[in-house]
């Protein structure tokens, strides 16, 4: 019987999950698995780490700046220093909050990945 129905019949190997895996002739060795390519880390992780920690550098900068400028004995400001050292002192809560809240979404994100590597493991 040699037509298109019977030729695609044929048997193969599943696992517990249903998904199909290569059949393993025991006369035949396998073939080591290929080298991963690729980062060994993830470059969207890192990127916001950096950006987590510029946000919080630039918030504590601003606060010191703004907050350095207004105690100074100094009697005479110009007016562009007054109107940067107010952008500076009412953006710096956002900056900081922005970088606090991406670090705890990290940090969680790193709990997570510990999680299922260690339960993989066992």
């Amino acid at each position: 019987m040699k037509d298109h129905v019977h030729e695609r019949i044929g048997f193969r190997e599943i696992d517990e999950h249903g998904n199909a895996v290569q059949a393993v002739s025991p006369h035949v060795p396998e073939a080591p698995a290929p080298p991963r390519k690729g980062f060994p880390v993830n470059p969207f992780i890192v990127a916001l780490w950096v950006i987590a920690a510029g946000l919080l550098w630039l918030g504590l900068w601003a606060v010191a700046t703004a907050a350095g400028a207004m105690t100074s004995p100094a009697p005479y400001q110009s007016t562009q220093s007054t109107q940067f050292m107010y952008m500076m002192l009412s953006n710096a809560p956002y900056a900081l909050l922005a970088g606090i809240l991406i670090t705890a979404a990290l940090l969680f994100w790193h709990g997570l990945q510990w999680q299922k590597k260690r339960s993989a493991r066992q």
